[in-house]
């Protein structure tokens, strides 16, 4: 009896003791999910105060600097105001009409759009501008810079908060202080003007944060997302995160080095352990290399054909971009008044680099080097990181390789928000530690509060202090400007395009900005950006036309080259000559209303010809004497199409040049000079008919149709004195439109009939005389072009180095052409091998680290 009993009680214990156990793993449970709930609630109150912060402190921004719609301004400039706004704007054209993708009539009388898309506007945020008229575009952008401010903050507090988990951080709401610092950092107040840049400052902490993961064991699937999604946004910026991600997934990566094997020692077998620690440290350092591989890899299809862009225009071997002639960029010690709140110098080569980051988090990010916590090899690290921008930024070469190897026109130092992040990084380090060290709750709360009302004080004093220094310096455009030329212009183009369905050129003489033709989504002339064509901008310049640095236009042309280069149209706030017909006349109460005229002898896009031609001597005459020859070459047969003037000469006043001519006929009369001044005046028989010698307007000017032996009193009146500026070579003719007009007539006589045009692509019929066995082109030579010419591809060459031209036999012939950017197909197959690549890599991990 007595052992039953025993036995009973010993039972009773155990089975209440098993109960015990598993209550308190259901008690042990339930608390470790609540506390995960509970984190999870505060990381996503956290990552919500982040954004909507920023996006408070930014609207105030604007409302305290007078942006709309708190004040007039709208955040046109510089860029913004003449690439950025219109390349937004331009991808209404991509969806609808004759544009793609791949291939734009508005730029350059066609071009590959995939160099400016990739550059400019391929961030996902860009589609947005759909959302908008292309009169309320300045409002978009608006909106998606106060969004991409919002952004930087928010992709900071959730990198922030994985290393606070990582390093047993405390205090949610203390990381909101760098967030503030780096979404409101003097860089992206500066280059807020051109908002394509921002991208790499958002994109930033999350490839880094995919960079820690790899460090601590986890795939790589983070990086490779995070990464290539930039590379996408902005592979420029996306190449400077690059450079940085490698530097500091090294330091992180030797900081860690060894320190595996010292927790995993085990006795007797310490060699082995550490044998196999290393080998471990080293597969992830592997890991972080194909994970950056795989992700420029799936970019490839951007990438590729952005790169072929940049190598026709500002890569090209002809492009001889600005080059500093001295090896330094500043006095070094200049650099130090950068880390001074409010210090705005200029966006030009001659400023100095923005890396504000807000006084509180450079105090503890000097304090960061003094506190024991940290690793003195992550020390060394970011203080050799620090030296490395700091000489990069003042010795030229080591800052050209930043920006691709090419020396900024203007905003430079472009990665400085690299330098900016490292201090910002080494305070959020500073303040896991510090909030560790203090153990008295409300003492840390009031402190953590103050720091950020302090740091928000900070940065938006900052930011409006940046903005009011770009506006000081070049000038916020007035919302008024840009809605009166919307209204103006746009009005004139649709109606243009509502009765005219073919497919042709529009030119202009006025404009907002030289992207016109893609801000309202017609075929144009003129165009800017990074990824120009070269060969069309150095013969339009021959040709006397106005062309500087990167961009070209249709300023100077004349009826001859508005009717070979298919311009049917004109866009002008000045009298054009009578060969024009008036379409929409101007108010005759506003003289700078503009007016749309047509030109009804421009040609096709395509037209026969005698057989495959060669353009000689272009470039090597006058203006005048180049479009001579230009045309000769064309038709094979010697015509003067410009007939010089009889001048006479005589400078009345230091700054005043007189030509007297005798009109020959009652033809239009051109004049062109050349000169050192900056800026002119030109009046004919005392009226004024325009300004010469600005970039702009360097090049030929039209002063009107006379009287045949009509007395016509030309004067150059400079700004400057005379005796140092004034015109050095000056040339006045008529041109000859009869033959302008036989000769468009003889070519218009077997041109393309075009049938359907729409995404670049062009399809209709051509019928070639006997004596043809070529067809010319006005269309830009590019190697994106597939000709078919009765379902047979056919080769193409180039004409005066600029223009596409072929091989066709005589008779009438179906013609085709197709346009898929250069590079695209091979970036498709580098992509679908990466992507297959990555799945493998990252579904199989075990096949990398088979012995």
């Amino acid at each position: 009896m007595h052992k039953a009993k025993k036995k009973t009680i010993s039972t009773y214990h155990k089975k209440n003791h098993t109960k015990m156990s598993n209550n308190a793993s259901k008690y042990s449970a339930e608390d470790e999910q609540t506390s995960k709930v509970s984190a999870r609630s505060k990381s996503v109150l956290l990552y919500s105060a982040a954004f909507l912060l920023a996006e408070l402190m930014m609207l105030f921004i604007l409302k305290a600097n007078h942006f709309y719609p708190f004040g007039t301004k709208s955040m046109l400039i510089m860029d913004m105001r003449d690439q950025n706004v219109e390349f937004l704007a331009s991808l209404r054209s991509m969806i609808h009409g004759d544009n793609s993708l791949f291939f734009s009539w508005a730029r350059s009388m066609g071009g590959n759009y995939m160099g400016v898309f990739a550059f400019y506007i391929s961030s996902p945020l860009s589609f947005l501008t759909l959302l908008f008229p292309v009169s309320k575009m300045p409002v978009a952008i608006e909106i998606i810079t106060v969004l991409k401010i919002g952004l930087c903050s928010l992709t900071f507090v959730i990198y922030a908060n994985y290393l606070r988990r990582k390093y047993n951080g405390q205090r949610y709401f203390a990381l909101l202080l760098p967030a503030i610092g780096y979404a409101f950092m003097s860089y992206t107040m500066v280059y807020s003007l051109s908002i394509m840049w921002l991208d790499g400052v958002i994109f930033l902490p999350l490839v880094l944060l995919g960079a820690e993961k790899i460090l601590d064991g986890k795939r790589g699937i983070c990086f490779i997302i995070c990464y290539a999604l930039l590379c996408m946004s902005n592979y420029y910026t996306g190449y400077m995160v690059g450079i940085f991600t490698g530097l500091y997934f090294l330091i992180m990566w030797i900081r860690d080095y060894n320190a595996r094997s010292s927790r995993q020692h085990v006795s007797g077998h310490s060699t082995i352990s550490e044998v196999y620690s290393n080998k471990e440290h080293w597969k992830r350092l592997l890991h972080f290399v194909i994970a950056a591989l795989l992700a420029v890899a799936m970019t490839a299809p951007i990438l590729l054909p952005a790169l072929k862009a940049l190598m026709s225009g500002k890569l090209d071997s002809g492009f001889t971009g600005y080059e500093p002639q001295q090896s330094t960029n500043f006095v070094f010690k200049n650099l130090f008044t950068k880390l001074l709140p409010g210090k705005y110098d200029s966006i030009t080569n001659s400023g100095l680099p923005s890396i504000y980051p807000g006084l509180l988090l450079l105090l503890l990010a000097v304090i960061y080097f003094l506190l024991r916590q940290i690793k003195l090899r992550e020390k060394i690290g970011m203080a050799a990181m620090l030296i490395l921008f700091a000489i990069s930024f003042y010795y030229i070469p080591l800052d050209k390789v930043w920006h691709g190897f090419q020396y900024p026109n203007w905003f430079p130092y472009r990665y400085a928000f690299l330098c900016s992040f490292t201090l910002i990084y080494m305070a959020l380090r500073s303040i896991m530690v510090i909030t560790q060290l203090v153990h008295k709750k409300y003492v840390l709360s009031a402190a953590i509060t103050l720091c950020l009302l302090s740091t928000i004080i900070d940065m938006t004093g900052n930011g409006r202090k940046m903005f009011d220094g770009l506006d000081k310096e070049f000038g916020y455009t007035e919302m008024a400007e840009y809605t009166k030329f919307i209204k103006e212009t746009q009005t004139l183009v649709q109606k243009i395009q509502k009765q005219d369905k073919d497919l042709y050129r529009i030119n202009q003489t006025y404009e907002f900005s030289k992207n016109d033709a893609m801000l309202l989504g017609y075929n144009g002339m003129t165009h800017y950006s990074s990824a120009f064509n070269v060969h069309v901008n150095k013969l339009t310049k021959t040709l006397g036309l106005a062309q500087s640095y990167f961009w070209n236009s249709g300023y100077g042309s004349t009826p001859l080259t508005d009717s070979l280069f298919g311009c049917k149209y004109v866009l002008s706030r000045r009298d054009l000559s009578a060969v024009y017909a008036t379409i929409d006349s101007k108010d005759n109460t506003l003289n700078d209303m503009a007016a749309s005229y047509q030109n009804n002898m421009a040609l096709p896009f395509a037209y026969a010809v005698s057989d495959l031609r060669k353009a000689d001597n272009i470039a090597q005459q006058s203006v005048f004497s180049n479009e001579n020859s230009f045309v000769t070459g064309i038709t094979g047969k010697h015509k003067n199409y410009f007939w010089n003037c009889n001048v006479t000469y005589s400078q009345e006043a230091a700054n005043t040049w007189t030509y007297q001519i005798t009109a020959a006929s009652n033809n239009p009369m051109y004049l062109y000079m050349e000169g050192n001044s900056p800026y002119a005046n030109v009046y004919v028989n005392g009226t004024y008919i325009g300004d010469y010698f600005s970039n702009e307007t360097n090049c030929i000017l039209y002063l009107g149709n006379f009287k045949q032996n009509e007395t016509v009193t030309v004067q150059v009146v400079t700004t400057d004195d005379g005796n140092t500026y004034g015109p050095s070579y000056a040339e006045i003719v008529q041109l000859d439109m009869a033959t302008v007009r036989e000769t468009m007539q003889s070519l218009a006589g077997n041109a393309l009939q075009v049938k359907s045009h729409s995404h670049g692509k062009i399809t209709g019929s051509i019928t070639l005389a006997d004596d043809q066995q070529a067809v010319m082109t006005s269309i830009p030579y590019d190697k994106g072009w597939t000709i078919l010419v009765d379902g047979k591809k056919v080769n193409y060459t180039t004409y005066a180095d600029t223009f596409m031209q072929f091989k066709c036999s005589p008779g009438k012939h179906t013609v085709e052409f197709r346009y898929v950017s250069p590079g695209f197909k091979l970036g498709i197959l580098i992509a679908v091998i990466g992507l297959f690549a990555a799945i493998l890599y990252l579904c199989y991990p075990k096949i990398l680290s088979r012995r």
